[in-house]
């Protein structure tokens, strides 16, 4: 690319405010044009913006899905993750390789492809995984990269669009299930909720009774969700029937995917699993008839039943789904992520409305009765950030929701996010209102786009209905909600790096105390949680602190979810009661492994977390316990399996994703990981690598790298055998 786009990388800079803040969407903006960032660009991206050319090359270099050099015709990222991994995703790499007559990170501008390994694509459960041309394809096959050319886009060079541009900027409310127009006059929150709740019910008595949703959440893409909602389509319309397809989340069931879910008011909810977009005309003549039995016409899946439905199998007798105990994922798969109207006839906005008429002190003496601890990892008290953060001084709050989820072999936040759009941001206004925050941020990973779109569109619609603004659901109460993307970087996953990149810089820890809560972004008190911390909290508020409190241990409170993956027969999102065991979930929900064998072990937390041994797999998962659950990944590890290599993997990811702010962490990773080949030399070497972690872990700044040799500390000699 050349200067010659400078025209349109003018027009792109033009729509941003001249505020440092606005760097990375404006990088982003800029890479969306070019396909990547040319130094020219980064000069006019700083005159632009008024921040010195030093510190936007120092941003741009600093996260990485930025790209400085340009790539080929094609690029092509293969999965080297643990869970991808374990699948094979070493094989579908040296393959290509093979075909291709390159190594990973060679091709560049002029050649026919870039190769690349990813750490992670965040959809663990559809591994082996890999990327062509921006398009994910999972559960990929040896044969299937043979022809990887098939996957390659008709535009060559073509990338995805900027995330804060393009796509998610165009949704907006407008045409079919934009959701209610906001209602006139103030009037107390819940009789202004239940106008909308009214309005909302009359629109659907308009729609054709039966209502198929294709599953099109990341995992479902993957597989060819899309195809099947288009098939599924052209099939409706010719069918004669009374039926409306939508485009549909994944209701954690992964493995299941490409599915469609079953809607009728007469009908049980139902689940057909791995469904063939060629079979989709033959699932609307089944239908058509009420009576005939789906099992017998070829389709497979559950049904939400007493008994056999249909010839589907009750769901209560499903061991993915009897085991579960459904609080966030209660609405997942049942509603339109896409529909207001969908989310309010499900309750959503019903305990916001509720706190509204209390005041916000009884909101966070609520939170801290449930027991609520954050679902990110440091597992803080929630209702104790939110009363510290509340009574700091000065006006002016925040709260920024996480979800940039930059772990490998994590991707429940994204799961949430796209499933039920609506719960996380009724969580985010719950926790502004509590905190006194007028302006919420949601700050959601720079790959995860279907998550930002459908986040975006329930906030354009919630902001139309009324429902957040100048008046929160009619009350005195204003707040509103800005997405912003980031672009990569494990170290977001520490909450003050998080605010540095908001603020346009480039993403290291602060030193602490101050704490957010006393000056956070911008130095003003701001309360920073987890998506799945905040999606907790309006079944907080509607039932009941002590009711959520007893769904747990007395050490831990409530449910939580957890993404499974690695080798097993049922990979998905599932969520469960504290103090759940490695057994129910990658045994019994999971359906242990593909081939019958035994585990060896688990790995849980990500880099960040530890290498499980199956000797453990009986123990309660508990915060700070032999077993914790840390932020929710659980990628199970067959016998025979290294855990060295595990180990191994997990640590080099740690020390390419330092911010090199400090020198433990900068400088001990690497030499850390350089050590474990030496651990069989014998206990001098093995003593070693033991006083470096212990020093990384002592001498980091932030809770990222005092995890880091986590993975090594805690594994087993019973496992690493």
């Amino acid at each position: 690319m050349t200067e010659a786009h400078g025209p349109a990388v003018a027009a792109a800079l033009h729509r941003f405010p001249r505020e440092r803040t606005w760097l990375l969407p404006a990088l982003h903006a800029v890479q969306a044009v070019c396909g990547h960032l040319p130094d020219w660009a980064l000069a006019r991206v700083g005159a632009a913006l008024r921040v010195p050319l030093s510190e936007v090359h120092g941003v741009a270099t600093g996260y990485p899905e930025f790209r400085l050099t340009p790539r080929g015709r094609h690029h092509v990222r293969v999965c080297a993750g643990v869970s991808c991994a374990l699948a094979g995703g070493g094989a579908l790499l040296a393959a290509v390789e093979r075909g291709f007559g390159l190594a990973a990170g060679q091709g560049g501008e002029g050649s026919e492809l870039t190769l690349e390994a990813a750490d992670c694509f965040f959809a663990c459960s559809m591994a082996p995984l890999v990327e062509v041309d921006d398009r994910l394809h999972g559960r990929v096959s040896p044969e299937d990269v043979r022809d990887l050319s098939r996957w390659f886009s008709a535009e060559p060079g073509g990338h995805a669009p900027a995330p804060d541009g393009g796509e998610d900027a165009a949704a907006t409310p407008g045409g079919p299930g934009a959701g209610p127009a906001r209602p006139a006059g103030p009037a107390p929150p819940g009789q202004t909720l239940g106008r909308l709740v009214s309005r909302a019910g009359e629109r659907a008595r308009g729609r054709p009774p039966l209502r198929l949703a294709a599953q099109v959440g990341t995992c479902g893409e993957s597989v060819g969700g899309a195809a099947l909602l288009a098939a599924l389509r052209r099939a409706a319309a010719g069918s004669g029937l009374a039926v409306e397809v939508i485009e549909g989340a994944c209701a954690g069931a992964c493995h299941a995917a490409p599915s469609v879910e079953i809607h009728h008011p007469e009908w049980p909810r139902a689940l057909l699993e791995r469904v063939d977009a060629a079979r989709a005309p033959a699932l609307l003549r089944t239908l058509g008839d009420g009576t005939a039995s789906l099992a017998d016409a070829g389709f497979s899946g559950v049904a939400w039943a007493d008994a056999p439905w249909r010839g589907l199998r009750p769901a209560g007798g499903d061991p993915f789904w009897a085991a579960q105990e459904r609080v966030l994922l209660h609405r997942a798969g049942r509603v339109d992520p896409s529909d207001l109207d969908d989310a309010l006839r499900h309750g959503a906005y019903a305990a916001l409305a509720r706190a509204l008429e209390a005041p916000p002190e009884a909101l966070i003496e609520t939170v801290k009765a449930s027991r609520l601890e954050g679902r990110g990892g440091a597992f803080f008290p929630t209702g104790v950030k939110w009363e510290a953060c509340r009574r700091a001084g000065g006006e002016e709050r925040y709260v920024v929701v996480n979800g940039e989820e930059g772990e490998p072999g994590i991707f429940k936040d994204r799961h949430l996010m796209e499933a039920d759009p609506h719960q996380v941001l009724e969580g985010a206004l719950l926790a502004a209102y509590a905190a006194g925050a007028r302006r919420v941020i949601l700050y959601v990973h720079g790959e995860a786009h279907l998550s930002a779109r459908r986040l975006a569109r329930a906030a354009a619609e919630a902001r139309q209905a009324g429902i957040l603004g100048d008046r929160v659901l009619g009350a005195a109460v204003a707040c509103d909600v800005e997405l912003r993307r980031g672009a990569g970087g494990f170290v977001l996953g520490e909450e003050t790096a998080l605010l540095e990149s908001i603020e346009g810089r480039r993403a290291q820890p602060r030193t602490r105390p101050p704490f957010p809560v006393e000056s956070g972004l911008w130095g003003r008190p701001t309360v920073i949680n987890n998506v799945e911390t905040l999606a907790a909290i309006p079944a907080i508020v509607s039932r009941g602190a002590e009711w959520f409190a007893a769904l747990g241990t007395p050490r831990a409170a409530g449910t939580k979810v957890f993404g499974l993956s690695g080798p097993i027969r049922r990979p998905g999102v599932v969520e469960a009661r504290t103090g759940v065991t490695l057994s129910t979930l990658v045994e019994t929900m999971g359906g242990g492994l593909v081939d019958g064998g035994a585990c060896l072990g688990a790995v849980v937390g990500g880099p960040s977390g530890t290498v499980v041994p199956a000797a453990l797999f009986g123990t309660a998962m508990e915060p700070r316990g032999e077993a914790s659950p840390g932020t929710g990944g659980v990628v199970a590890v067959p016998a025979g399996a290294s855990v060295q290599e595990i180990v191994k993997t997990l640590l080099a990811f740690n020390a390419r994703e330092s911010c090199g702010k400090c020198t433990p962490c900068r400088e001990g990773t690497p030499r850390l990981l350089a050590l474990v080949d030496r651990l069989d030399e014998g206990p001098d070497a093995a003593g070693e690598a033991r006083l470096l972690a212990e020093a990384i872990q002592l001498g980091s700044l932030c809770g990222l790298g005092q995890a880091a040799p986590l993975a090594l500390l805690r594994a087993r000699a019973d496992v690493a055998r």
